[in-house]
């Protein structure tokens, strides 16, 4: 096994044991041990925990970034797009939950950087919605608009229903997390905007009451 097959290896195991046990749990140890390799043989590809986290995060923007693209690249209407779209996401914070949910001694160490990273992944976002609604409208599926502010209005509230849920699941003891319930917020959200810029037929509402 090559050099670039093997820290491909040890991203994904990486991956798989932070999402499991968040980043406080897992250690060097945990990922050495899941490889079936010595600690001291990870130093060759890095040279701490944190070092391998910062790469573990690259890995997952790219990853992210790549599902994203692909779901709205999709031979579907914009409702349709958005919709698998914003899907995708949720679905991949509901299964890598611990991955973001950060310690407080982790997010003040790696808290530049990861807002580098946020910043990166918002601005590729960004552009990849804005294409969709500048589709739209040379198909006039939509009516003229300022794609780039619908955009960024989209992806904020996406975000904000994301970190509604791990602010109820912080401090409150038994509030679980709710992604499918978001999800469908985002969805109706989604239905809102549209119908301000839709050319022809309007979408129907379907808000269930969370119980």
């Amino acid at each position: 096994m090559d050099n670039d097959a093997k820290k491909e290896l040890i991203l994904n195991t990486a991956v798989s044991l932070l999402a499991k046990n968040g980043f406080a749990k897992t250690t060097l140890d945990d990922i050495a041990h899941a490889l079936g390799m010595k600690k001291s043989s990870l130093y060759y590809y890095y040279e701490n925990k944190e070092a391998l986290i910062e790469d573990v995060i690259n890995h997952e923007q790219s990853r992210v970034c790549f599902m994203l693209n692909d779901a709205i690249k999709s031979e579907k209407g914009l409702f349709e797009k958005l919709s698998l779209y914003e899907t995708v996401k949720f679905e991949h914070v509901r299964q890598s939950v611990k991955l973001h949910v950060v310690n407080a001694s982790v997010l003040l160490e790696f808290k530049s950087k990861m807002l580098e990273h946020l910043n990166i992944l918002h601005e590729k976002e960004t552009v990849m919605m804005q294409q969709v609604f500048d589709d739209a409208v040379k198909k006039k599926e939509i009516i003229k608009c300022d794609t780039k502010l619908i955009a960024k209005t989209i992806l904020s509230v996406s975000e904000s229903l994301r970190h509604r849920e791990f602010f109820y699941s912080t401090f409150s003891m038994n509030y679980k997390l709710d992604f499918e319930n978001a999800l469908g917020e985002m969805i109706n959200t989604i239905k809102l905007i549209l119908n301000g810029i839709l050319v022809n037929k309007k979408l129907d509402f379907n808000i269930k009451e969370k119980k």
